[in-house]
């Protein structure tokens, strides 16, 4: 590789980007901050995504808005200086109501804008292209709730060889996996009677929702244990009156597995108990099946080199190899990106163990020294990744490889 006449290697590179990534430490507060001060919910980050397409239009990247008919998705890109592969970085940037951004969104936005303005810095010496992807409302709140799995059904990913991102967190770590996640709805009707006076004439759509939901935490017991599945719910319609035999009652269910195929299942299963519930009572029911998103396709190849671009700044972590191997506790439609390509996911530790995830706390430390610091090593690591993809492309090639036989 040639820099001017000088001959360099990768880590000559790679200090390039960190450098440029300290140079940016100013400009990143300010992102993270605007986004932090002026939380919007998924589907309409508007102010977020005109903050962001103006920063990477000011650094020379060609910005396509819009993506998929989203009005707040975009995807922006960075040429090198021959025809070559396309890594990725994701940016997310919606916030939670109530909240604001308990989940470190702002983080993962600037971050994204970070890494992909470092490498385009050093564009010049390689083949290849960087892009930068905002994905909204990985929350799932309006029309583009789960983005990334609406491009993932219409062949976004397709053409991109490697995508990668950080997610704020109370610990450091590379390559943890998630679960798949389905959503069910349950919808009882029944017929309204005087609670008192006639009750014999009415159908109580409650008690058919009541015993759904005893019937659906009673699957819990012959659940495989290694599919790590958790069923969750809400009774979110109940009736309208003391003294009125409810007509209506809704169940809402989330589903969650680390197996795909043992998810379907087990919503069937979740499905069936209304089913029965609703038969007992001599009620009707309506049930409607959802699947949000998939659990993560873990890519060990590039795991390890994402985790090998913190190791190299310092960070204390466990081994990747025990990470993919732990218990997964949350849901992310980044796990439809790693169903279609190598993708990887690293966490950055911004607060103290035991600080809740989507809360005003987590939100808090987003802008804390702390968080702040740890944002900056995280866009270094992901800014080192892609670059070292697009110089040593045989760790794309292993990746790939990995991903065809997985």
């Amino acid at each position: 590789m040639f820099m001017g006449s000088e001959l360099v290697g990768l880590e000559d590179i790679k200090a390039r980007v960190r450098d440029a990534v300290d140079e940016q430490r100013a400009r990143l507060r300010e992102i993270s901050g605007f986004l932090y001060e002026n939380p919007e919910l998924g589907s309409e980050e508007l102010k977020a995504v005109e903050l962001l397409i103006s920063e990477l239009g000011r650094h020379s990247f060609k910005v396509e808005r819009d993506i998929l008919g989203m009005p707040t998705a975009f995807c922006a890109t960075f040429r090198g200086k021959g025809s070559g592969l396309r890594v990725a970085v994701i940016a997310e940037y919606d916030a939670l109501p109530g909240v604001g951004h308990g989940c470190g969104h702002n983080l993962i936005a600037a971050s994204a804008i970070g890494a992909g303005v470092a490498a385009s810095k050093v564009m010049d010496n390689l083949d290849g292209e960087v892009l930068v992807v905002g994905t909204p409302a990985e929350e799932g709140h309006g029309p583009s709730g789960g983005a990334k799995v609406i491009m993932a059904e219409r062949g976004f990913w397709d053409d991109i060889n490697a995508a990668i991102m950080l997610h704020p967190s109370s610990s450091w770590g590379v390559g943890s996996r998630s679960l798949g996640i389905s959503m069910v709805k349950m919808e009882f009707e029944g017929q309204t009677s005087h609670a008192a006076v006639n009750p014999q004439e009415g159908i109580n759509a409650l008690n058919a929702a009541t015993l759904a939901f005893m019937a659906t935490h009673m699957l819990r017991q012959e659940a495989r244990r290694d599919a790590n599945l958790v069923i969750h719910g809400i009774i979110s319609e109940g009736g309208l009156a003391t003294n009125v035999i409810p007509d209506r009652a809704v169940c809402d269910f989330g589903v969650r597995s680390s197996d795909d195929a043992y998810l379907d299942e087990m919503v069937d299963k979740v499905a069936r108990c209304a089913e029965g519930a609703a038969l007992a009572m001599g009620a009707k029911v309506k049930v409607t099946k959802k699947k949000l998103y998939s659990g993560k396709n873990i890519n060990e190849p590039l795991v390890e080199v994402l985790w090998n671009n913190y190791h190299s700044q310092g960070v204390e972590m466990k081994p990747w190899e025990e990470s993919i191997n732990g218990m997964p506790m949350a849901s992310t439609d980044f796990g439809d990106v790693s169903q279609k390509i190598p993708a990887a996911g690293s966490y950055i530790s911004i607060a103290e163990p035991g600080t809740p995830g989507h809360s005003k706390q987590m939100a808090d430390a987003t802008m804390t020294e702390r968080g702040q610091e740890a944002m900056i090593i995280g866009t270094k690591a992901l800014a080192m990744t892609l670059v070292e993809l697009l110089a040593e492309p045989e760790k794309l090639r292993k990746a790939k490889e990995f991903f065809d036989t997985h």
